[in-house]
């Protein structure tokens, strides 16, 4: 049983309370995307110092309409299995909606499944 306890504290899109959906979405403008494919490795944004912010499918519009009014932008579609890091469901600090953020790796472009310009209603 311990061993078990242990695995699954180990698997970083593990959390029991709240499965993981199939898909995260990351929004990042064109020039962070194109410094993403010669790093090969999705490059932080200045709000993404600490941990970096994802999204669910619902959330997606709030949060390109809150953060990239009027600007350009390109929508990750990830894979969270294959993401690295420890991946957390939790309150921004001082809001009270929850969000995935990844702490202590960045977004490799194998985790990238497709890419968008514009977010589907």
């Amino acid at each position: 049983l311990v061993c078990l306890i242990l695995l699954s504290l180990g698997d970083p899109v593990m959390n029991h309370e709240n499965p993981v959906p199939q898909y995260l979405y990351k929004i990042v403008s064109p020039e962070e995307w194109q410094e993403s494919l010669m790093k090969n490795e999705v490059v932080r944004g200045t709000l993404d110092q600490q941990f970096i912010h994802l999204s669910t499918d619902a959330q997606l519009k709030h949060v390109a309409e809150k953060f990239w009014k009027g600007k350009k932008l390109v929508v990750l579609k990830l894979d969270p299995k294959k993401l690295p890091g420890r991946l957390v469901y939790e309150t921004n600090p001082g809001g009270s909606n929850r969000y995935y953020h990844l702490y202590e790796e960045n977004i490799p472009l194998d985790a990238v499944l497709e890419t968008s310009s514009s977010i589907n209603p």
